[in-house]
């Protein structure tokens, strides 16, 4: 699988808790199978809120990691909203297929290769972010790369340029349900991408190197105090 940024999540949260904030309802909570929560990697198949198919509010487990047949390259997990207005062709047939990654926010690392500091990163008012994604999912195909989603990032700014370059495309409730309806044009669509939250929207503190290990699922991501040396700046996953 592809490593690029935004390529950690975390969704603790109960289903019901990201609904909420969108006034999102979806007429089956129980069809959703247990999956992973604290340390949430590409290629598992974390939740996703879309209008997919028959225009209805859903909440599913989609793949994480999208790879089309043509593609030689491995699986990407993350579109850059800057090949997106390109009009890459890669993305060009999947914009009308929008969708939200919910979470509590994503992780990120800095420093040296076999030494990286995870950080969390999430929102300053502790409510659940909504992510903006594009994905290949089609009724009836199987739940697999080819018909996977891929996250959307921008450039970051401020003093989140510090932990990574790049950061996901976070919509606020509004934007993001604009962002899945089947009746927002494609041209609308990505204009809303440049309605994100700003880097003030967001808090960063480090946490357990343990973070790192994607079979650690423990539900700890309070601040630790192990910071050996300052951030450099060059060295960013």
């Amino acid at each position: 699988m592809e490593k690029c940024m935004c390529g950690r999540i975390r969704q603790a949260r109960e289903p019901v808790d990201y609904i909420e904030s969108m006034n999102w309802n979806p007429r089956n909570l129980g069809k959703l199978a247990d999956g992973l929560k604290y340390n949430v990697p590409p290629g598992t198949r974390p939740l996703v809120m879309h209008q997919l198919g028959d225009g209805s509010d859903q909440i599913d487990r989609l793949f994480w990691g999208y790879k089309p047949e043509w593609y030689k390259r491995s699986p990407v997990i993350n579109a850059r909203l800057d090949t997106i207005l390109k009009k890459s062709p890669m993305w060009r047939s999947l914009l009308g297929k929008r969708v939200l990654v919910p979470a509590d926010g994503w992780f990120e690392w800095t420093g040296e290769t076999g030494d990286k500091q995870p950080w969390f990163i999430h929102a300053k008012n502790s409510e659940p972010i909504y992510m903006a994604a594009i994905t290949a999912w089609q009724p009836g195909k199987e739940d697999d790369v080819e018909h996977g989603f891929a996250i959307v990032t921008d450039a970051s700014a401020g003093g989140m340029v510090d932990i990574h370059d790049r950061r996901p495309v976070v919509l606020m409730p509004d934007a993001a349900r604009e962002w899945t309806s089947p009746g927002t044009s494609v041209e609308s669509a990505l204009e809303l991408l440049s309605t994100a939250r700003p880097e003030t929207a967001f808090a960063w503190h480090p946490v357990t190197r343990q973070m790192s290990n994607v079979k650690y699922q423990e539900p700890n991501t309070n601040q630790t105090s192990a910071i050996q040396r300052p951030i450099d700046h060059r060295a960013k996953s």
